[in-house]
């Protein structure tokens, strides 16, 4: 197996904001099926047992629109539900947006992203959400007001029930923001297995319009410009590893195996993200700041030398 190369016809589409780029690519074909003219009856397929999963598809989308904010929230949320809440994903949906209309018409111009999980232990779901009111307040204000909003949602006392919200600053650091609001789902379900198996979204977006998502630069490359890209790519990718193998090369004999077989997996999964985007022209990558704008600067050269379409 190799790369793609220069045989390809057509182009490739490349989108970057501040930390991502993606690549598409523009010479797939449909891949729809023409109908059978065959009178053999087909077999019945053995149903497949539905499990609960929330997608790798899901999870990349949600990792890009966090990854394309240009501007950081204000506000980290966490919406706790209480013992014995139901297990009908319906209702989860209701609630939120239940909230969601109260937060539009007390907050107009906010905006906010919504993301449902599981506890580890019960499977209970609580929601996480992100974003800002645009208003000048003290986050104990805020925290009241949707304290008492959730709590009659929910059906709690707010005089009773502290642990049901939580309101942060939000303070970023080293992609702090995305690691845990967009984490990998856990496996722990218990009664609530049904409702996870059933529900749809994992996450989702209120006011969306308001959303201060960075503009995308666009470019429709060739193929020798797509690898050229690539290399780049590829390079910030491996001192990203190179950067995780010293830490775990300087974990002490003491360190807890969960944390050790964390990073292990962590870098697993970079170096096989490397090889995907070796031999394919859809990809997605989060990288360096400065390692994006040396890509950028790259394709706007082979643009004004004429080259950027071979």
């Amino acid at each position: 197996m190799t790369p793609m190369t220069s045989s390809t016809s057509g182009g490739f589409r490349l989108s970057l904001s501040k930390r991502i780029i993606g690549g598409a690519d523009l010479t797939k074909k449909s891949l729809r099926k023409k109908p059978s003219t065959s009178t053999t009856p087909k077999k019945t397929a053995t149903p497949k047992t539905k499990t609960p999963t929330f997608s790798r598809r899901s999870r990349n989308n949600l990792i890009k629109a966090v990854n394309s904010l240009s501007e950081l929230p204000q506000y980290f949320v966490t919406l706790s539900y209480p013992d014995g809440v139901s297990d009908d994903p319906k209702a989860w949906k209701s609630d939120l947006d239940n909230l969601n209309r109260r937060l539009r018409h007390h907050y107009p111009e906010s905006w906010w992203m919504w993301r449902i999980e599981p506890q580890s232990k019960t499977g209970k779901p609580h929601y996480h959400i992100v974003g800002s009111t645009n208003v000048t307040m003290e986050r104990i204000e805020f925290w009241r007001w949707l304290h008492d909003k959730w709590c009659k949602i929910v059906g709690l006392d707010p005089k009773k029930a502290q642990f049901a919200t939580r309101v942060n600053r939000v303070k970023d650091g080293e992609g702090r923001l995305e690691r845990y609001f967009c984490k990998v789902e856990g496996s722990s379900y218990g009664a609530y297995r049904q409702g996870w198996t059933d529900l749809t979204n994992r996450w989702g977006k209120v006011n969306a319009v308001k959303i201060p998502f960075e503009d995308l630069d666009t470019y429709e490359v060739g193929p020798v410009t797509l690898e050229k890209v690539k290399e780049l790519v590829l390079g910030s990718i491996q001192t990203q590893v190179g950067e995780l193998q010293d830490k775990l090369d300087g974990m002490g004999q003491f360190t807890a195996y969960k944390d050790r077989h964390k990073m292990e997996r962590v870098i697993r999964n970079k170096k096989q993200h490397m090889y995907d985007i070796r031999y394919t022209g859809d990809f997605f990558s989060i990288l360096d700041p400065d390692h994006i704008n040396l890509i950028r600067q790259t394709l706007r050269d082979r643009r004004k030398a004429g080259t950027i379409h071979r």
